[in-house]
């Protein structure tokens, strides 16, 4: 028996303009493995997320100072 799901606009667009995708978008998402959760924590503790003046998102340490950026 399947499931039948009504896309959203939203899912409708991301088929032609979201981003490249490997497997199948509108598929059942895998779990997580508990490393991957880790890894995942451990990235958000010790790193934060900037934008920089030309919209490009990068990640820099939680510690550095902004003059250790540069």
């Amino acid at each position: 028996m399947t499931e039948k799901h009504r896309r959203t606009a939203t899912e409708w667009l991301l088929t032609y303009l979201g981003p490249a995708e490997v497997g199948n978008i509108r598929g059942r998402r895998r779990a997580l493995t508990a490393a991957e959760r880790a890894r995942d924590a451990q990235l958000r503790h010790e790193f934060v997320r900037v934008v920089g003046f030309d919209g490009r998102a990068f990640l820099v340490e939680r510690d550095a100072s902004p003059d250790a950026r540069s």
